[in-house]
């Protein structure tokens, strides 16, 4: 897998500049991080004020903004009103768009900008609701997920889901799985292999979460494809370590010695998990990355810091040139 350097160097090599939105164009690390986007010629960043009286003196002038209140919305209105098809009228339809939030999945919807990335201030729901509204989900996948790019010096993992779905059953599991495969692949990992986690290890222990996982396990047989496969239930020590699993699990169809995804049971699992590999192991946070959408609309820890921010929007401008999305 592509680590983040290697991903920057791929971006600058194309000459077109993705353009991103940033809603919390008041945050400063947002505006730090824009400054790197367009010093590094990595993607043209767009930053949403309310008022102009918010846009900082020393902003760099490369920097584009948009002040929500002097911008026209009747045109943005009428889009919106036709993506929601009767659930809103106009008075609500301008009263969201004068969110940040709505507002910057709007220019999504309307091809000014390829992606968005929130989560300084607003609450992942407050950052996904607009997207699941407009930009909506593929039809590949029955839901939404998202996926955490950990990293340190030359190791990177995938870890998901860690962000959204609290209870995944069985076939949301999979698809879990199977998004944060497809997504590995979009960075450059030829041969995918994939560990679903659990208290179990191939058996060792019973109950309801290892039948789910165990479940999911066999659902996603039919989505192994040349590069890519799928494994558990597994502890987090077989999956991680090759002698540990060659013990515990010895007919495993995982061959490395560290898989490159590793897809949590639950939210509670997930969401601890990368927080101990962050805070103990050391190892970068960059994202989550929103899986399953149309376009990226992806959130921001907050309490991310600009480094995490950096790289969050690094991957985003890669993936974005794998979505052709909705128009």
């Amino acid at each position: 897998m592509w680590s983040i350097k290697e991903i920057e160097n791929k971006i600058k090599s194309i000459e077109k500049k993705q353009i991103v939105v940033f809603p919390e164009g008041t945050q400063e690390k947002i505006q730090q991080n824009a400054e790197f986007l367009v010093e590094n010629e990595l993607a043209t960043p767009i930053l949403l004020f309310n008022t102009k009286s918010e846009v900082p003196n020393n902003l760099n002038s490369k920097i584009n903004i948009v002040i929500l209140d002097e911008y026209n919305k009747d045109e943005m209105t009428k889009v919106f009103l036709e993506a929601r098809k009767g659930k809103a009228d106009e008075e609500t339809a301008k009263k969201l768009l004068n969110q940040r939030t709505y507002f910057g999945v709007m220019m999504m919807k309307m091809n000014l900008a390829d992606a968005m990335i929130c989560g300084l201030e607003y609450t992942t729901a407050d950052t996904l609701r607009p997207a699941l509204q407009i930009i909506k989900t593929s039809a590949k996948y029955s839901i939404a997920s998202s996926v955490f790019l950990m990293s340190k010096e030359n190791e990177s993992y995938l870890f998901t889901d860690c962000a959204l779905n609290v209870d995944p059953n069985p076939q949301q599991l999979a698809d879990i799985a199977s998004m944060a495969a497809d997504f590995a692949k979009q960075l450059n990992e030829e041969d995918v292999q994939v560990a679903l986690l659990s208290y179990s290890t191939n058996g060792s222990g019973m109950g309801p979460t290892v039948e789910k996982v165990h479940q999911a396990v066999e659902l996603l047989k039919d989505k192994e494809t040349q590069g890519i496969l799928f494994d558990g239930e597994m502890q987090f020590d077989s999956a991680f370590d090759k002698d540990v699993r060659d013990k515990k699990y010895p007919n495993t169809k995982i061959t490395k010695q560290h898989p490159d995804v590793y897809v949590f049971p639950d939210l509670n699992s997930g969401n601890i998990g990368y927080k101990i590999a962050q805070r103990l192991g050391n190892f970068q946070a960059a994202g989550p990355f929103i899986l399953g959408l149309n376009k990226p609309v992806n959130d921001l820890s907050r309490g991310a810091t600009l480094e995490d921010i950096k790289q969050t929007s690094i991957v985003t401008i890669y993936t974005s040139m794998f979505n052709g999305g909705e128009k």
